[in-house]
């Protein structure tokens, strides 16, 4: 009896082995599949923590190897920008010039540039233009009175930069073919050190013909051009100018121009 009970508990022993080996198998798959997750995850991750690194490494490379250091910056030349006739025209003559309107900025290449180019640096000035409207009103048949409120107004100038040896003046004007130092597309070394101007575009650029005129909103008008005023009006003393060169895909320098007086070699920096 004993024997026969032994032979009937068999098939049970069986069944019960099977499941545990199905209950073993399930697991180990599903540790398989966990670690593949966990492996593609980790995977990914890595990758775009690759990618990262090496963009940003790019990035600085290009902005550490395509700078330019500002060393001075002096002014060069002044005028009157509110008293210059539309045309050109000398109108200010004998008047006191107010404002710098030309800067020579003594600039070099800083060491371990690469690929810094003649036609890849340009240079940006950002300045505040305070101008007036003037509003009429009248009722009950009063005469026009006239009411003046004041806004201002961001206006950038900018403009490539031509660069010149610093024994080498600018004696055509800037962009003279005929005395330029460097052709488009001429290397500059690391450590060159160069000279070029700022010309402030006019802030004065409506068209009415009208000479020593308040800065207002017909200067920012489709009528002027189609173009955003200059700072030459706001670069009097004790005005400050904002200065940004920067190298085509490679770094840029920032700079304040601060104006005490307007004397020609006078230092801004």
């Amino acid at each position: 009896m004993q024997r026969d009970a032994e032979c009937d508990s068999r098939p049970k022993r069986d069944n019960d082995s099977g499941s545990i080996g199905i209950g073993a198998m399930i697991v180990f798959i599903a540790l398989i599949l966990v670690a593949a997750v966990a492996s593609t995850i980790i995977i990914k991750t890595a990758e775009e923590l690759q990618q990262n690194a090496e963009s940003t490494s790019q990035d600085t490379r290009d902005q550490i190897s395509g700078k330019i250091s500002i060393m001075d910056v002096y002014i060069e030349s002044s005028a009157n920008p509110l008293l210059v006739d539309n045309d050109g025209s000398a109108d200010n003559t004998g008047d006191s010039d107010t404002d710098a309107a030309t800067f020579d900025v003594i600039a070099r290449v800083s060491s371990g540039s690469l690929n810094v180019q003649e036609g890849d640096i340009t240079w940006y000035i950002t300045c505040k233009v305070a101008y007036t409207t003037w509003t009429d009103s009248v009722g009950g048949g009063a005469p026009a009175t006239e009411a003046l409120d004041g806004t201002t107004f961001a206006v950038v100038d900018t403009a490539l930069v031509d660069i010149r040896a610093l024994s080498e003046p600018f004696t055509g004007g800037e962009g003279d073919a005929t005395d330029a130092t460097y052709n488009t597309g001429d290397d500059i070394t690391a450590g060159t050190t160069f000279h070029f101007q700022i010309d402030l575009g006019a802030t004065n650029k409506d068209v009415d013909g009208a000479l020593n005129e308040n800065i207002d909103a017909a200067d920012f008008a489709a009528t002027s051009g189609g173009t955003n005023p200059g700072c030459d009006a706001e670069a009097g003393a004790g005005q400050q100018l904002g200065l940004r060169v920067v190298v085509n895909g490679g770094g840029e320098t920032l700079a304040t121009l601060k104006v005490s007086s307007i004397t020609l070699g006078k230092s801004v920096m």
